[in-house]
């Protein structure tokens, strides 16, 4: 296509100079014309020359945009403008040409590179109806001036057919053109859309692989360290019972604390990675959450009324990293709520803002002394001394929120329930640090 396009551009400079030739070394032994009248004529050329020049170079800058661009750019007010400079472009190349043509009838041949200009810039329709209107004055113009020179005749059939030939050829030629265009840009969208095909397997091939690698992790942590825990804690237990010195005591108790420390935070892992699906919506992975909840508390004889509420925009513009950190942070506090709070009632609140998103956890337990900095083990409830606190659900959630810029807050009272805020910005700084943070 490039290769019609640059012959196009050098027939038409090629039949200007021969034109611009023939009128300075006339044949068949007519004489030249003036002096003044050559002037004006190479005048006319080196303004048709620049004048083409411009406009092609700009509308080959336009194809190369037009080729780039995606939708229906043809349809832009942009678009509608440049129609109208290309139009008065060619409609001033063909007016210096008329001029050039009724001066010299050397220029007649010109017609044929820009009949190809309409037939390639022009709708169809209009380009053909141009092309007969250009072999129209090809030989009308020359035979008038014949008639003015030597007095009426009828016009040569030559003059005639030569022109019409070349109308001809280039609608053919024009018509053939379009056709391997149309063939070109139907296998470019062709090729885009298998390429498109391939990414998107591909992603779905890593995604099914993360889900499967996923799952087998938390099928070897519910198969060996959560059961290594579970059998620890109860043997421990077992050993308690019997009669033995108080230091034997106390080491089974921290034994065993520590192991049921260790046994919930692998299976807050557990449940982490076996509700990751990323083809599952976020609402529907944290309705499962609180649905398993409300079934293991009363299973337990603690009855928990969980309510889930949305505020804000759709989920489903989070990134991953965001979701994940959604999810977690009610997996931990409803986690805590279930072992600690002895609460009737807990509500999730989820609000996503244009620049933040907020979740907010509120139960009606017994509360809590909330310490200034979460860490492993950091309190111990006064009203009941065998709730221990371990924090390593609160430590682990605070220290994923500061890789997403966000924070966490929790305010409770011993006696009046808990509050548990989680804040994560959703600008451009804390999604490129999401990407960052994803595992």
């Amino acid at each position: 296509m490039r290769i019609l396009r640059i012959g196009l551009h050098v027939m038409f400079a090629l039949l200007l100079l021969l034109g611009l030739v023939r009128t300075f070394l006339p044949a068949n032994g007519v004489p030249a014309p003036p002096i003044h009248h050559r002037l004006f004529i190479v005048f006319l050329v080196v303004v048709l020359a620049l004048v083409y020049v411009l406009g092609t170079s700009r509308e080959y800058r336009r194809y190369r945009q037009d080729s780039g661009a995606t939708g229906d750019v043809s349809a832009t007010p942009a678009a509608a403008a440049t129609n109208t400079l290309v139009w008065g472009w060619l409609i001033v190349i063909t007016a210096l040409w008329l001029t050039l043509l009724f001066l010299s009838p050397a220029f007649v041949w010109v017609a044929f590179p820009l009949m190809f200009l309409y037939l390639a810039l022009a709708g169809k329709v209009s380009g053909v109806v141009v092309v007969v209107l250009l072999w129209v004055a090809a030989w009308v113009v020359p035979w008038w001036d014949t008639v003015r020179a030597t007095g009426p005749q009828s016009p040569d059939i030559a003059t005639i057919l030569g022109p019409g030939i070349g109308a001809v050829l280039a609608v053919l030629v024009s018509a053939a053109y379009r056709h391997l265009l149309g063939q070109a840009t139907h296998h470019q969208r062709v090729a885009a859309a298998l390429r498109a095909a391939q990414t998107d397997l591909a992603i779905t091939e890593h995604r099914a692989g993360q889900l499967e690698e996923r799952e087998r992790l938390a099928r070897e942590i519910h198969d060996t360290l959560a059961q290594g825990f579970s059998s620890i804690v109860l043997l421990a237990r077992a050993a308690g019972q019997h009669e033995l010195p108080a230091p034997t005591h106390r080491a089974l108790e921290t034994i065993e604390e520590t192991a049921v420390a260790n046994l919930s935070e692998a299976r807050e892992l557990v449940r982490h990675l076996s509700t990751a699906d990323p083809h599952v919506s976020l609402g529907t992975e944290l309705e499962r959450l609180t649905a398993r909840y409300e079934t293991e508390l009363a299973v337990r004889n603690q009855p928990l009324q969980t309510s889930l509420r949305w505020e804000g925009d759709s989920p489903a513009t989070l990134s991953e990293p965001v979701r994940a950190a959604v999810l977690r942070t009610v997996q931990v506090g409803l986690g805590n709520v279930a072992a600690h709070a002895r609460a009737r009632h807990a509500v999730i609140t989820i609000g996503i803002w244009p620049n933040e998103l907020t979740v907010d956890i509120f139960d009606d337990g017994v509360g809590f002394d909330v310490p200034h900095t979460f860490r492993p083990g950091f309190t111990q409830a006064p009203h009941n001394p065998q709730d221990q606190h371990t924090g390593y659900g609160l430590y682990g959630l605070e220290q994923r929120l500061t890789a997403l810029k966000g924070s966490l807050t929790v305010e409770s009272t011993p006696g009046e329930g808990t509050v548990l805020a989680a804040r994560i910005p959703l600008t451009s700084q804390s999604n490129r640090s999401a990407q960052e943070a994803t595992p």
